[in-house]
């Protein structure tokens, strides 16, 4: 291209030449023309020219209008206050030193705040965990020494359970379920009946051992009294009597009616009759506690709590919608009617099944009761006025018959399934076995079969 096909626009008429502006620079570009050192000849800006001491005092900014600037307030006491966000994009000012403003520390990243997080849950945890291990290394191995030595008896079928809970109750432990627990971990179970030597204040792994070496050694002589399941009370002092030579009549009699009462049959129970109350066993009595009558009874009621316990009297009995001492009558009625252990649930459901009908039980067991003897009844007997007259009276009668054992309150609690009305003695499946029908019909079909085996029914 020549210079004749130059745009005129572009001259100025002036021959000297323009300079050029690299297009790539990493120089930044001002506005501002460069003045060589020593030289303050005439500077030109386009066609208007004035020396450096003439300039005037205010400049006009052509990008002014595509830039506005923000009004700055100029303290007289102070130099301009410029933020660097109230200046155009291509300003640039060699006296501009970015470090003299005020940085604003950037906010915490993401890992940072997770780090912080974590280790606050770590240290709350390690809290916790020392509190929680220190407690339950105080209920394993309580604080202090050893206190005094005692004497502690071991019912006879008590559970783990029971074992811990008498043990705390003495002192002997600090927690029952932290020893129950470390007895089921170290798979610690089937101790022995008798009595045992602790120290109060004791190591659960200690408490252990003692129940691992067994009873102490009895010195004195030993008796054991042995009270038969389906006894009455009258009928189990006379045993007491018979097998105790020590006990007194009057004694006896007294600590019957001051003696404890089982726990388990919470407020329903009134008190006033203390049938069946005492449960029937073998115990071991030491020679020491022959003469003392309510000690004994009151080691009888215990155990009553014990198997009541083992049982689940107070769980089941809900279900059935009876209490516990109403479940103690029909375990009564079961053990006074059941001569085979195959008969027992069934003989409850049939009882169940009467109550829910509102008709009467018809067990003379409950007459003989009444009747204070055990003998045939005539046909006056069977129409004798009384509450315990199941036959005259609908609903259980007033108070247990006799003294159930373990498997007549299991029984109660869980009888068979059936629609059973009536049963009746007949030795079909064996001897004392009874024949269970749900009609009338079949009831009196079974009766003939009693009387000709002259089972009692005649």
């Amino acid at each position: 291209m020549d210079e004749s096909d130059k745009d005129p626009e572009l001259t100025d008429g002036d021959d000297t030449p323009e300079k050029s502006i690299p297009e790539h620079s990493d120089e930044p570009v001002s506005m501002y023309p460069l003045i060589p050192d020593g030289e303050e000849s005439e500077i030109e800006y386009g066609d208007i020219g004035f020396r450096e001491e003439e300039a005037p005092n205010t400049f006009q900014d052509p990008y002014a209008a595509e830039y506005p600037l923000s009004p700055i307030e100029v303290q007289p006491t102070s130099s301009p206050s410029v933020h660097p966000r109230d200046l155009p994009p291509w300003y640039e000012d060699e006296y501009y030193d970015d470090r003299e403003w005020e940085r604003i520390p950037p906010r915490l990243n993401t890992a940072i705040r997770f780090a912080i997080f974590a280790s606050v849950i770590i240290i709350i945890g390690f809290i916790t965990y020392n509190f929680v291990r220190g407690w339950v290394d105080d209920q394993l191995d309580p604080p202090g020494e050893l206190g005094a030595e005692l004497v502690i008896e071991i019912p006879q079928g008590a559970t783990t359970d029971d074992i811990a809970r008498i043990l705390a109750e003495n002192d002997v432990v600090a927690n029952s379920t932290v020893f129950r627990y470390y007895l089921r971990y170290k798979n610690a179970s089937d101790f022995q009946a008798g009595e045992y030597a602790f120290q109060m204040n004791s190591a659960v792994w200690d408490a252990r051992e003692s129940l691992e070496r067994g009873p102490i050694e009895i010195v004195e002589e030993r008796f054991f009294v042995t009270i038969p399941e389906g006894l009455t009370l009258q009928e189990m002092k006379n045993i007491l009597l018979q097998q105790v030579s020590s006990f007194d009549p009057s004694e006896l009699e007294l600590a019957i009616n001051s003696s404890q009462t089982p726990a388990v049959l919470g407020e329903e129970w009134l008190g006033l009759i203390r049938e069946g109350i005492y449960f029937p066993e073998t115990y071991d009595v030491a020679e020491d506690s022959l003469e003392d009558e309510q000690s004994f009874l009151n080691r009888m009621v215990a155990q009553f709590d014990v198997v009541a316990n083992e049982v689940k009297l107070a769980d089941l009995s809900i279900a059935l919608g009876l209490n516990p001492y109403q479940i103690l009558i029909v375990a009564s009625l079961i053990e006074e009617e059941a001569k085979t252990e195959g008969d027992r649930g069934k003989i409850a459901r049939v009882i169940y099944n009467r109550l829910d009908l509102g008709m009467p039980l018809g067990i003379d067991a409950t007459i003989v009761y009444a009747l204070e003897g055990d003998r045939q009844l005539s046909q006056s007997d069977l129409e004798v006025d009384s509450p315990y007259n199941t036959r005259i009276y609908a609903g259980l009668p007033p108070s247990p018959i006799a003294a159930p054992g373990k498997l007549s309150l299991q029984a109660a609690l869980n009888p068979e399934l059936g629609d059973w009305l009536y049963y009746v003695r007949t030795d079909e499946f064996g001897p004392g076995s009874h024949t269970f029908a749900t009609t009338n019909q079949e009831f009196q079909q079974a009766v003939q079969i009693c009387i000709e085996r002259d089972l009692g029914c005649g």
